[in-house]
């Protein structure tokens, strides 16, 4: 409502608008400083190719997992978590709307090896769902954006591995990619509906005293501490990786299709669809909207 506030008799835009503008812009500068940090430390050789894969594999297996335990055991109840079964369904509806908006650009990569006509359809179908939007998601919504986030990839990885898949292969699946549904994050998301029920269904667990009890908060204060470097790790890690990009591999025709693409035209189909289709409330409506206008995934170069 800030944003599109309109004083009817002045005439005049509300000044919130520019205040919601100088907030972004300054809560912005915070991720453009550490994807800084990950481009300096590449550039002076502290990171290297194997190292960011390395920790790669350290977010993905490990601090993501802890943030999403965290976060989910400590802000949801059951009731809560299946009342907002409109995350996993908005953003498994955007690879949906991005994959068949794909299929009808096809054209564009003609003339392309079958490869890279393949990848370009992937990444019109899958972007980045996870680590572009958490910090931002993380700003704007600190208490349960980070949980309501998990709960989103829950569709969106069922997209990846389903429909991203066959986009990425030409339309060959087989059932065994199914298997990747289980990686860690989303074991974090299945042990974390588990102690939800117990705590719900056996609460004499959680009202005992003494030793389990301080064991408990200790493991749960370790998960916090974990899941606290997300974040600032993932922008490191990205611009690790955004060090070195050779402009002659990004200033191409497919390039800026794929820019358009899924920058501006997929969001502007799948997100009114979205809002439409879906009862969505401010924060679920506002990280839908965030991963629905975030750029290509960097999945298909592992893939």
């Amino acid at each position: 409502n800030h944003f599109f506030c309109y004083d009817y008799f002045t005439g005049f835009i509300s000044m919130s608008f520019f205040e919601q503008f100088s907030t972004i812009f300054i809560r912005l500068i915070a991720i453009f400083l550490m994807l800084a940090a990950g481009i300096y430390a590449r550039r002076k050789a502290y990171l290297d190719a194997e190292s960011t894969r390395r920790l790669s594999v350290i977010l993905t297996s490990l601090l993501y997992p802890s943030a999403i335990f965290f976060s989910l055991v400590s802000k949801f109840s059951l009731a809560g978590i299946f009342a907002q079964w409109v995350m996993p369904l908005g953003a498994f509806l955007i690879i949906v709307g991005g994959f068949f908006i794909g299929l009808l650009v096809s054209f564009l990569s003609r003339g392309e090896k079958p490869e890279l006509r393949r990848a370009f359809h992937f990444q019109c179908a899958v972007n980045n769902y996870i680590f572009m939007p958490l910090p931002l998601v993380v700003i704007f919504w600190p208490d349960t954006g980070l949980a309501n986030l998990a709960l989103s990839t829950i569709g969106s990885e069922i997209g990846v591995w389903t429909l991203g898949i066959m986009a990425l292969t030409g339309f060959s699946f087989k059932l065994e990619s199914l298997k990747k549904l289980l990686s860690a994050p989303m074991m974090a998301i299945i042990i974390s509906f588990g102690v939800i029920s117990c705590k719900e269904f056996f609460p004499a667990l959680t009202q005992t005293e003494g030793f389990w009890l301080e064991s408990w908060q200790a493991f749960l204060s370790a998960a916090e501490m974990l899941g606290a470097a997300t974040v600032p790790l993932a922008m490191i890690i990205a611009g690790s990786r955004m060090a070195v990009l050779k402009s002659d591999k990004i200033f191409t025709a497919l390039q800026f299709w794929l820019l358009l693409l899924r920058m501006i035209i997929i969001p502007a189909v799948t997100v009114p669809l979205l809002i439409f289709l879906l009862p969505l409330q401010p924060e679920t409506r506002f990280i839908l909207v965030l991963i629905a206008i975030m750029p290509c995934s960097v999945s298909s170069v592992t893939l």
